[in-house]
């Protein structure tokens, strides 16, 4: 997956956690897709870091 579709992928999963959240009333049917929601940022941010990590490594030896 390149960073371009993972920046995509996160935003939207951050505007679903905000509709969600708008409409929380300790329901747990939304706390729990809320979960999976923040599982799935933290799991895009991983990803997205190591790309760049890989990305100025890469550019790294490039400069060498």
């Amino acid at each position: 997956m390149k960073i371009n579709e993972k920046v995509s992928k996160l935003k939207t999963a951050i505007k679903e956690i905000k509709n969600i959240s708008e409409k929380l009333d300790n329901h747990n049917d939304f706390k729990s897709k809320i979960q999976e929601l923040n599982n799935e940022i933290l799991r895009l941010k991983k990803g997205i870091n190591e790309s760049v990590n890989e990305l100025e490594e890469f550019l790294g030896k490039e400069d060498a």
